[in-house]
């Protein structure tokens, strides 16, 4: 009876740890809104916050296209101040992007100025 149960245990593990590992995904990010209509399609692997040289933060989403088909994007960083208010700038506008089937693509963006601190990022379906 030990042995069959070990055999058993034994052939289970490899299927579980498989299960397991499809339906990982990587913690959310509060600052990242990604519109509900792509659903699983897209997701962010990646997200940095540095700042330059110039004391200027830059921002860097690196994005996935986890579907079978090319998928248009349109993404907005918009930049915060320590209160949290938005800093208003011409920089916070809409941009367009495209990302080939399982690729990824680096998108980023400059603060305009050192007040700066924080960013909400937004990701959308292109229109």
């Amino acid at each position: 009876m030990k042995t069959s149960i070990r055999s058993l245990a034994f052939l289970l593990l490899p299927v579980s740890l498989m299960s397991g590992c499809a339906s990982w995904r990587p913690p959310c990010d509060c600052r990242v809104t990604i519109a509900p209509d792509l659903g699983d399609s897209v997701q962010i692997v990646d997200l940095r916050l540095q700042k330059t040289h110039s004391q200027h933060y830059t921002m860097q989403a690196n994005v996935a296209n986890n579907s079978s088909g090319l998928v248009g994007l349109e993404y907005k960083t918009v930049w915060l101040d320590a209160g949290g208010e938005e800093i208003p700038t011409i920089l916070s506008t809409w941009s367009w992007t495209s990302i080939r089937p399982r690729d990824i693509v680096a998108l980023q963006s400059t603060a305009p100025d050192e007040s700066a601190v924080d960013f909400r990022f937004y990701v959308r379906r292109s229109r």
